[in-house]
């Protein structure tokens, strides 16, 4: 029987980047069930698709070790495709068709560089199924009210935006006379991140405020995310996944890679700050006065107005 093997990232971000070119797979060859193998994280959602026979999750270990597991977990060692975005030795299987990540490049979008692995010269886009016969519990909120999602975390300092700065946005857009006037606001943040999130789930209205910090695994945050009207997030696997479940996304980019990483699609928004490549976070400085000064690379004002502009855009 034919089977292909897909060995995808062990980060949720990278990982959610494939998903796309998998569902191509699956529509182009639906006969041919699909191995994954993938981190612990993005487990759940890789089971989801239709196709999709078996999900090996692996967890880094020394020397490599990592790879020895998958491979004892697999069935077989013939395959009639693999597509190997990690350069593991499991992509060096025995195939009719094979798929080897040699290397990225940093002059274009991860999502135009993962389709060419499998020989497509134009953008795949993330999708997740958040609906189907194989989701087993779905995540529902309320319906009557729009919802604005926020994800004030990340997992490097240096890409979060100062807390605050979400407090005020999600103030300004669901205030009177916003774009999302009335709306609920969603905050979302992994397990481990409630340091980072509750400041901004404290410091809003609780009869507004959605608080899912901590309480959802990497599907029924997409589940959740696909009933918003707009995301607003840092650098992460969050805002990748808004994008992957269709929702209008704004991803605010310091350190990284805008280029590889920001947002994709005419309904996305990639924000960077300025000068491009410094910590979006908040500093103090001691003006020629000798008085403290903030100092924001991403200011609020600048990013109110370019997310309001952004969402009238989508309507018009």
């Amino acid at each position: 029987m034919k089977r292909t093997l897909f060995v995808t990232s062990n980060r949720l971000g990278d990982a959610v980047l494939t998903t796309g070119v998998l569902a191509k797979l699956l529509i182009d060859e639906p006969e041919v069930p699909v191995t994954v193998v993938c981190g612990h994280l993005a487990k759940e959602i890789f089971e989801c698709f239709e196709g999709v026979e078996k999900v090996v999750p692996i967890k880094k270990r020394k020397y490599n070790l990592h790879w020895l597991d998958a491979f004892r977990r697999i069935d077989g060692i013939f395959w009639h495709r693999i597509v190997d975005f990690r350069g593991s030795g499991l992509g060096l299987l025995p195939t009719k068709h094979r798929h080897y990540w040699k290397g990225g490049n940093d002059q274009q979008h991860k999502l135009l560089t993962n389709a060419q692995l499998v020989g497509v010269n134009e953008v795949i886009p993330p999708v997740i199924p958040v609906t189907g016969t194989k989701i087993k519990k779905p995540f529902r909120i309320a319906e009557e009210n729009q919802v604005i999602a926020i994800a004030p975390t990340a997992n490097f300092k240096g890409k979060q935006w100062h807390y605050e700065n979400f407090i005020g946005l999600a103030r300004r857009l669901t205030d009177k006379g916003g774009i999302l006037q009335g709306a609920k606001i969603l905050v979302l943040g992994a397990p481990g991140e409630e340091e980072q999130a509750m400041p901004v789930v404290e410091a809003l209205p609780k009869d507004q405020v959605l608080d899912f910090v901590g309480k959802t695994t990497p599907l029924e945050a997409a589940q959740l995310l696909s009933q918003a009207d707009l995301f607003v997030g840092n650098d992460s696997g969050l805002m990748h996944t808004a994008v992957a479940v269709k929702i209008p996304s704004v991803g605010l980019f310091g350190v990284g890679k805008p280029t590889v990483y920001g947002p994709w699609g005419e309904r996305s928004l990639c924000l960077v700050g300025e000068p491009a490549g410094e910590r979006i976070t908040r500093t103090e400085i001691l003006n020629d006065k000798g008085e403290v000064e903030i100092r924001e690379t991403l200011p609020l004002d600048y990013v109110h107005k370019k997310v309001e502009d952004f969402y009238k855009s989508l309507s018009t």
